[in-house]
């Protein structure tokens, strides 16, 4: 009769192992026999946690349903999905309209009519900036090295250009494009590295879209400090987020209360006190030699500076 080698000096008959087969790929499967019964391990959820999701942008999650026998149902049994979100073919896609919490239940079934609920709590938060970034290394490098660019909150990108001062000596000699990218084109000029880049479809977050290959001279350490970038969609919009302006830092006031000096214009000294001369006197002197009543002195505004350089004026004696 034929057999099987097991081991060294054993050997199984060939119709015994073909009896066990099937036994050995139900169990493969996740199903055991006994006494002719065959037992299925129970229905599952294999994803009982949700990953943050954003307004405005696309989601998608495999919710992963195991065990029980197939084709299987799945449906809200109480909560509410968020607004733009909903259940099909095992997955919960679509794009959120509205922020907040959602805590909801599914229940999932087979073809044996075997239940399983599981309850989910998204979050449903703001967009964050759209941005790439390369992933550095934490120490320097010495030889041949792959750097990624990775893209966060892409919303409706469709395409980028990419621009890095490198360090002296860091050669590129390669850029190779990401899962959706459709384009490359890239140029070294000096030390100032150009990638462009257009995308298929609209990137996933967190996506690697580019990969730079680059060969330092020497040891250096590489750093993000002039690494910059445009994003564009597909009718040409810039999604580039705007650099928020810095607030002026507060002028010391000059003068008097509430005011500044402009930059660059010499300030007033602290205290000064300014005698009229003798046209300024005779031009402001009442008519009669008494001041009209109810009417206050005339005053000369202050400052009054004849010259950009503020000199003191000469003390005056009556």
């Amino acid at each position: 009769m034929p057999s099987l080698n097991l081991s060294p000096g054993r050997r199984m008959p060939a119709a015994l192992a073909l009896g066990l087969l099937p036994a050995a790929l139900l169990v493969a499967c996740g199903e055991t026999t006994s006494g002719g019964r065959v037992y299925r391990d129970p229905l599952t959820f294999g994803q009982t946690t949700l990953p943050v999701a954003y307004q405005g942008e696309t989601y998608e999650q495999a919710l992963d349903l195991r065990g029980g026998t197939g084709p299987y149902g799945l449906r809200v049994v109480s909560g509410e999905l968020p607004e733009g979100l909903r259940v099909s073919s095992q997955r919960l896609s679509g794009t959120p309209t509205e922020k907040g919490n959602y805590t909801f239940t599914l229940e999932a079934t087979d073809a044996n009519l075997s239940s399983k609920v599981q309850q989910y709590t998204l979050n449903v938060g703001d967009l964050p900036p759209l941005k790439i970034t390369p992933e550095l290394p934490r120490t320097e490098i010495r030889g041949a090295t792959r750097i990624p660019l990775n893209i966060a909150a892409p919303r409706t990108a469709r395409a980028a250009r990419v621009t890095w001062e490198l360090p002296a000596g860091a050669s590129v000699t390669q850029v190779q494009g990401g899962p959706s990218s459709g384009l490359v084109v890239w140029k070294q000029t000096g030390q100032l590295l150009t990638v462009d880049l257009g995308f298929r479809q609209v990137p996933t977050r967190d996506e690697r879209v580019a990969l730079i290959h680059l060969t330092p001279s020497t040891p250096m350490t590489l750093s993000a400090q002039k690494f910059s970038f445009r994003v564009l969609d597909g009718q040409g919009k810039d999604l580039t987020p705007q650099a928020t302006p810095a607030t002026p830092a507060a002028q010391p006031q000059q003068g008097g209360a509430g005011q500044t000096a402009p930059a660059g214009f010499p300030a007033p000294p602290a205290s000064q006190t300014r005698a009229p001369d003798d046209a300024e006197a005779a031009a402001n002197a009442p008519v009669s030699g008494d001041p009209v009543p109810g009417e206050a002195a005339p005053t000369i505004p202050f400052p009054r500076p004849t010259n950009p350089g503020w000199p003191t004026p000469p003390a005056v004696t009556p």
